[in-house]
């Protein structure tokens, strides 16, 4: 489920009463939406979800400001999710209807797993903004043609939300957008959120600012997992081709299974002095307090522990092999079967770590224009937001 956060708390109203009552209801709509499914489960019964939610919104919106806000105001959110629908539909991602959430927005379900990279990632969210960015050329047609201030107001709450929309923090359009980039940037967008909520302390800010935190730790560990991942596989692949260096084979003869002691004991020695290498290392370590912002050395120590845990477990099968010579016991397949043990733990990790890899490998070219778009398209809107912002400014001077 994708939630539109809108910045509509930021636009021009002249009862600051209203403004705080409606940024703490959607506060609490966003919570009801995070935490009981149920209710917009709700919303999803029926044929016609889109259109029933959307008048329950109309009414919702009216009630605080009017039937005139009401209407653009659902008019544009409209605009802007049929653009995140439109857009997955062109890249054969199956969506559900959209649904109103009364003081919150819209939203549309798509399944995370059918997005299969950053640059479709892009391509959907970019829809929403762009679709919103079409919504307004028919206010500015309108309003040279009447010069009604109201088509001001239209011009000015769509270039707000769709403005807000590509700040680069997820859950936010602009936080998916910039994934084609890096999701580095998501970083350097939460840092530039905090003087916004010192000059516009409202609830839904605040609100978006928590959920971008939370979703940008949650990247960051799913990097380090990965990287712990990578760490996993070289050493499984290491040390798997030192057994297979030593591991009988049905081919074999007498006159090589003799040699096979002195390889297995060199190798033994070689997982025991990098064993006795990281117990010292997390010796050294253990009893210090790790603050989070050494959160990279508490990955080094979570390497240095799955590597100690599989060492352990070759360290124990080298040595049995190694002594089945000296007391003469048969000669089985134990090593064989830690190599093919390995190896299917070794699927699943490249796997995990190759799709990992996929998803974000994008092309200088693609980049570019992406970073292009984005700009392109922010630019635009913060100058039809100044354009909505004179045109009622000079109505309130006539007035």
């Amino acid at each position: 489920m994708r939630l539109e956060r809108l910045a509509i708390m930021a636009t021009n109203t002249n009862n600051n009463t209203k403004r705080g009552l409606w940024g703490w209801l959607a506060v609490i709509g966003v919570f009801l939406a995070a935490k009981l499914k149920w209710v917009l489960a709700l919303f999803k019964i029926g044929k016609f979800a889109t259109l029933a939610s959307m008048f329950v919104s109309l009414g919702g919106y009216a009630l605080f400001f009017g039937w005139k806000f009401a209407f653009a105001i659902v008019y544009l959110i409209f605009v802007h999710e049929m653009g995140h629908l439109i857009a997955a539909k062109l890249r054969n991602i199956p969506t559900s209807p959209a649904v109103f959430i009364p003081f919150l927005g819209a939203a549309i379900g798509i399944d995370p797993k059918k997005i299969k990279d950053a640059e479709t990632e892009f391509f959907v969210a970019y829809g929403g903004p762009l679709a919103g960015f079409i919504s307004i050329m028919p206010a500015v047609a309108l309003y040279l043609m009447t010069q009604e201030p109201y088509w001001g107001l239209v011009i000015q709450l769509g270039a707000l939300i769709n403005l807000f929309n590509l700040f680069p923090v997820s859950p936010l359009d602009g936080g998916r957008i910039v994934t084609v980039l890096s999701t580095k940037i998501w970083l350097i967008g939460l840092l530039a959120m905090i003087p916004v909520m010192f000059l516009s302390p409202d609830p839904i800010i605040m609100l978006i600012f928590i959920f971008g935190i939370f979703t940008w730790w949650e990247r960051y560990k799913d990097n380090a997992r990965i990287e712990i991942l990578r760490h996993e596989e070289t050493v499984r692949s290491k040390w798997n081709d030192a057994l297979k260096r030593i591991a009988p084979d049905e081919s074999q003869d007498a006159s090589h299974a003799e040699q096979d002691p002195l390889q297995a004991r060199a190798l033994k020695n070689q997982i025991a002095s990098r064993l006795d290498t990281i117990n010292a290392h997390l010796s050294n370590e253990s009893g210090k307090a790790i603050p989070i912002i050494q959160e990279t050395k508490r990955n080094d120590l979570k390497k240095l522990r799955t590597e100690k845990n599989i060492l352990q477990g070759l360290f124990s099968n080298v040595k049995n092999y190694e002594m089945a010579f000296y007391e003469n016991t048969p000669l089985d397949k134990d090593l064989t079967n830690v190599i093919r043990e390995n190896e299917k733990k070794l699927a699943p990790i490249r796997q995990e770590i190759n799709q990992a890899k996929a998803y974000y490998k994008t092309s200088t070219s693609t980049k570019i224009r992406a970073l292009s778009l984005y700009l392109g398209l922010a630019i635009v809107l913060a100058l039809l937001l100044v354009y909505g912002m004179n045109i009622l400014e000079a109505s309130n001077i006539r007035q």
